[in-house]
């Protein structure tokens, strides 16, 4: 059914006149005539009753005017919905994130792609590096932020942040004194790290790291969560390494974190997608993600 009789109709209900229908219309009366003419017999009733002095409603042109209404008022918001999702501010967007994200880019990210896009509607999901890959693989998820190297596999991605990783430390432990340490002098100390079967970057580096220092870390406690690895740190079951912009934190209150002068290699987040992906939000939150870091004290 043609969108443009339907319009031509409601004109004509709505003046009760072909001419000035068609100038509303800004076409020729004829052609409104035409458009009337060929929608009722799509319809297969006759609409308006019209003479040479009036124009009126049929009893099927008044319900039917009802109901025309209701489908051009959806039309111009399908029409509405399609611009905004083309222009990346409507949709969804599922992003999944590691969890020291929470410490550094994330917070700030969220809040800022908020308050632009408050239209999509953003799915968030804690998943490890190897999971995040996967699901933008298969699609489960439209971005990631996944510790570097760079994905590859098909993915485009841009590194967000990259810092070296500090060492953190029980406030009373008898190294917290130095404002900085080497390597060497943590090759006693038992740590709290994550699960090797989690194949974690960061467990990665700590390992590879340790190992040119010439000492495997041993280690006392593991868990699979950055906030629970500092709880036990705080709880002084051990030291840990991490981030360094997880020392911006606050929490715990009984960690202190202090430099590593061996040469070690950084630590970094990246964003990462799939560049064949038809959601237009990707590129939104893309934009607001390195607005935010432009202005963060991580940049």
């Amino acid at each position: 059914m043609d969108i443009r009789a339907l319009t031509s109709f409601v004109a004509v209900a709505e003046h009760l006149s072909f001419a000035r229908a068609a100038e509303r219309l800004n076409t020729v009366q004829s052609a409104v005539s035409q458009r009337i003419k060929l929608l009722e017999q799509e319809v297969g009733a006759q609409l308006l009753d019209r003479s040479r002095h009036h124009v009126r409603l049929t009893e099927a042109g008044r319900l039917f005017l009802v109901e025309v209404r209701r489908t051009l008022s959806q039309a111009r918001e399908a029409v509405r919905v399609a611009r905004g999702a083309a222009s990346g501010q409507l949709g969804r967007l599922n992003l999944g994130f590691v969890d020291n994200a929470l410490w550094s880019i994330l917070p700030a990210t969220l809040r800022s792609f908020d308050e632009a896009y408050s239209s999509v509607a953003l799915g968030l999901q804690q998943l490890d590096r190897m999971a995040q890959i996967q699901s933008l693989e298969d699609g489960s998820i439209d971005v990631g932020i996944i510790p570097t190297p760079h994905p590859g596999r098909g993915l485009a991605s841009k590194v967000l942040v990259e810092a070296p990783l500090v060492a953190a430390l029980p406030k009373s432990h008898l190294l917290a004194k130095h404002k900085s340490l080497a390597l060497e002098q943590l090759a006693d100390q038992p740590f709290v790290l994550f699960p090797l079967t989690m194949q974690t970057r960061m467990l990665e580096i700590i390992v590879s790291s340790c190992s040119k220092a010439g000492f495997v870390p041993k280690t006392g406690q593991e868990a699979s969560q950055l906030h629970t690895l500092l709880a036990l740190v705080n709880a002084n079951r051990g030291i840990t390494m991490v981030p360094s912009w997880v020392a911006a934190s606050a929490y715990p209150t009984e960690v202190v974190y202090r430099r590593i002068t061996t040469p070690m290699e950084p630590y970094g987040l990246v964003l990462a997608w799939c560049e064949d992906s038809s959601n237009h939000t990707i590129a939104s939150f893309r934009r607001v993600a390195e607005e935010t870091i432009q202005n963060s004290p991580f940049a």
